[in-house]
């Protein structure tokens, strides 16, 4: 008996599967528009979340969310993944070609993501943008929905934390891009990040919490700062772009 599996692999061979990471700010859409990637499916949990955040609470800076209004937030967090989780089921079971656009600020889930759509037939590919912090900071402070100061930090560590696990897992078949401007600032000063990005204020936390939420900060900023110190090769854009052309033959 044929199984769903070899039977989706007879419909149609090798459809693509591209899995676009980087930090906020990272510009992630401006290189997926140079890539020529129009006819890939994008699932991207962020473009159904401010939709939502929009009709729901009316506006999607969380710095200027009351608290009331995060808990909210938070919430219609959980229904996006869902409606997220649909849009790709459809996708993939008509094995479409498609870009999964996220952080990667977590390997573990993502990888395992990679070997279920191998494991359907997909070959897959990384597109792994890099800025500095301050890059991402200033990016995310201007969009229309701007991340906290302490989720932006903890993202891009995560990310930047995760580069060589990507390149051992994906090999030939991942390019990692260095999309900071001619004129950003390399350094990492957090008495500067904190005037500069105020964080909103949220529910009042107990002497335990506050705590707990001093010593995460500071682990974050000490691995931020280490990661700096590694000297990194990139891909430049030319280079991207031949192998994911190569890729996507």
């Amino acid at each position: 008996m044929i199984s769903l599996i070899q039977l989706l692999k007879e419909v149609q061979t090798n459809p693509k599967a591209i899995f676009m990471a980087g930090p906020a700010g990272s510009g992630k859409t401006t290189i997926l528009n140079q890539l020529n990637l129009q006819n890939f499916k994008i699932i991207n949990v962020d473009d159904i979340y401010e939709k939502l955040l929009k009709n729901s609470i009316g506006k999607e800076d969380f710095t200027s969310m009351t608290p009331e209004e995060l808990s909210s937030a938070a919430k219609l967090m959980g229904k996006a993944r869902i409606i997220t989780k649909e849009k790709e089921a459809k996708a993939l079971a008509s094995l479409e070609n498609i870009i999964i656009d996220g952080t990667g600020a977590a390997s573990n889930p993502l990888l395992k993501k990679k070997v279920d759509l191998e494991t359907m037939g997909y070959n897959t590919f990384m597109i792994l943008l890099y800025v500095s912090p301050m890059t991402s900071l200033k990016r995310n402070a201007e969009r229309g929905r701007s991340l906290p100061t302490s989720a932006v930090l903890k993202s891009w560590e995560g990310v930047v934390k995760n580069i060589d696990v990507y390149k051992q897992a994906f090999g030939n078949n991942i390019v990692v891009i260095n999309n900071d401007p001619e004129n950003a600032d390399p350094t990492f000063d957090t008495q500067s990040i904190t005037k500069a990005f105020p964080m909103p204020v949220g529910k009042p936390k107990t002497p335990e919490e506050a705590a707990k939420s001093k010593a995460d900060k500071e682990k974050t900023n000490q691995e931020i700062q280490s990661l700096l110190d590694i000297e990194r090769e990139f891909d430049t854009l030319d280079v991207a772009k031949n192998k994911v052309n190569e890729f996507i033959r």
